[in-house]
């Protein structure tokens, strides 16, 4: 396969424009700034396989940044906007990175940025807006320590503007650090190929084979920092020709612009972006008339949510449906969708074109239909490895297969269900417990808005906890009362929870998920 920048060139829609804050940026003009970009880079010195960090939230710079990585084989390390500084050095020196661009927006004191031995690039809202832009620019330079002489990205294109750079990435080569929680639970860097990323996108769009027009467009809530986001939700898109809406930080009310003001088909989300949008009323609107599909994954997606979602979708929309996916940084984002040609209620759907799906146990062997075990994907998507080393490839059958660390079974025609994952697996008078299981069943409770079970140690012995947040005021003990209640009810004994907490709200991860390590430390 090609890169990730030849196979932008060959598909994407010069017709087309990314929304930024509201602005249009027509494509022509982004592939022109990834060509003087790409020369910029090239007057750092950098050799292929270097490294050049993006500390930056979804904006048009790092997918600038990150097809200029692509063209001239570097690799383009894919950091949280917000993750702190101490963090972030050890990342950099994990990698060897190289160089650093940053975001004004999130950088508010430079000075600590000094110490990190890279190349720094400073972006800013301001680098891509038209209307206000001399403001963006005034409350840049006002809101923050600002360290002198650091190259700005304006100042780069210009640079690279006469600077001619070659093709010199191969698609087998490592474009991308993406960082995961890993499939064993400890935090990894993902190293994803040009290959992996393009191996995803033909097999949605065979998969989904929509009508693209330029004026057709794509809402990108998800962040660029997932490889969800960056592939499913961006590359993919923007590579078949689609027009693209990114949107850096999710909020309700603006997704709900964003819907009604553009053509807006396909959107990409995780289910906790549609209970905000639920929860805040914005959801319901006009402006769902022109979706097509709404594509969820990154995390458990329950039937009351689908249920929920594709009613109001019935309302405004002739076709869109919220088809709900399984994937994980390992394989690039996504490999196990429903579609229009294919679905299954309750299930996460079937392997796309060019990828794989088999259960097994604990030797790796394949296990039959309907039984549970440990799901293992395998596909165009997968990963080269950790940056760590010790991965979880497996060669089989003469493929190379993912242990994702998820327990699952599939069904006699391939659809896959999500049992929870591997690594929260409890045992508790040595059998196993699955947390998701007990959540799905908390949630049928109508004043119950979220729950995370864990498991809890007493005098060494093992107990369940569930803590719950709710859509209206109760009293604890009768919350209590009636989620243990409910699990008796519908579960194995061993798996009704000993202790229940109400939240105000829960502890969430970066990305949006529940953060169950964190409540297991409480």
């Amino acid at each position: 396969m090609s890169t990730c920048y030849e196979f932008l060139l060959n598909g994407a829609n010069r017709e087309g424009n990314i929304v930024f804050y509201g602005h249009k940026l027509p494509i022509s003009k982004f592939l022109q700034d990834v060509e003087c970009f790409s020369g910029a880079l090239a007057t750092f010195g950098l050799t292929k396989g270097d490294v050049v960090t993006l500390y930056l939230p979804s904006c048009p710079q790092a997918l600038v940044a990150f097809y200029a990585c692509s063209k001239l084989g570097l690799v383009a390390n894919v950091i949280h906007p917000l993750v702190p500084i101490n963090l972030l050095a050890e990342n950099l020196k994990k990698t060897n990175s190289k160089a650093l661009l940053f975001y004004d927006a999130t950088v508010k004191d430079e000075r600590p940025l000094s110490k990190l031995n890279q190349r720094l690039v400073r972006c800013s809202i301001a680098d891509y807006v038209t209307f206000r832009k001399s403001i963006f620019k005034i409350y840049s330079h006002a809101s923050g320590k600002r360290l002198k002489n650091v190259a700005t990205y304006a100042q780069l294109l210009k640079r690279g503007t006469d600077v001619v750079t070659e093709i010199a990435g191969r698609g087998e080569d490592v474009v991308c650090y993406m960082h995961s929680g890993g499939t064993s639970g400890q935090p990894k860097i993902v190293k994803l190929t040009n290959n992996a990323f393009n191996g995803v996108t033909e097999g949605m769009f065979k998969m989904y084979h929509p009508e693209v027009k330029a004026e057709y467009y794509n809402l990108a809530t998800l962040p660029v920092f997932h490889a969800y986001g960056l592939c499913s939700a961006m590359h993919g898109p923007l590579s078949v020709g689609y027009s693209l809406i990114l949107v850096p930080k999710f909020q309700p009310k603006s997704v709900k612009r964003y819907l009604s003001r553009y053509n807006v088909t396909v959107w990409s989300v995780v289910p906790a972006m549609l209970k905000k949008m639920l929860a805040t009323r914005t959801f319901d609107s006009k402006g769902l008339a022109s979706l097509d599909v709404i594509w969820c994954g990154g995390d458990v997606c329950e039937e009351s949510l689908v249920e929920q979602v594709n009613g109001i979708l019935a309302k405004y929309s002739s076709r869109a449906q919220l088809m709900r996916g399984y994937g994980l940084t390992e394989i690039c984002g996504v490999c196990i969708v429903n579609n229009y040609d294919f679905y299954c209620k309750g299930s996460c759907g079937q392997p796309m074109p060019g990828n794989f799906l088999e259960i097994w146990d604990e030797e790796n062997n394949a296990l039959p239909d309907g039984e549970t075990g440990e799901i293992v994907v395998s596909g165009n998507g997968v990963m080269a490895g950790y940056l760590e080393g010790d991965d979880c490839l497996v060669e089989k059958n003469g493929k190379i297969w993912v242990k994702t660390g998820d327990m699952g079974w599939k069904n006699e025609q391939n659809y896959l269900h999500v049992v929870d994952r591997k690594k929260r697996t409890l045992k508790i008078a040595a059998v196993n417990v699955f947390p998701a299981q007990i959540e799905e069943c908390v949630k049928q409770l109508d004043f119950v808005s979220e729950a995370c079970a864990v498991g809890v140690k007493v005098e060494g012995k093992q107990y369940v906890k569930v803590f719950v947040t709710l859509n209206r005021q109760l009293d604890g003990e009768y919350v209590k009362r009636e989620v243990i209640d409910v699990c008796r009810r519908n579960l194995i004994r061993y798996a009704v929870p000993y202790f229940v907490e109400v939240l105000d709200e829960m502890p969430r991860t970066d990305f949006g998920k529940i953060d169950f390590k964190n409540l297991e430390q409480r």
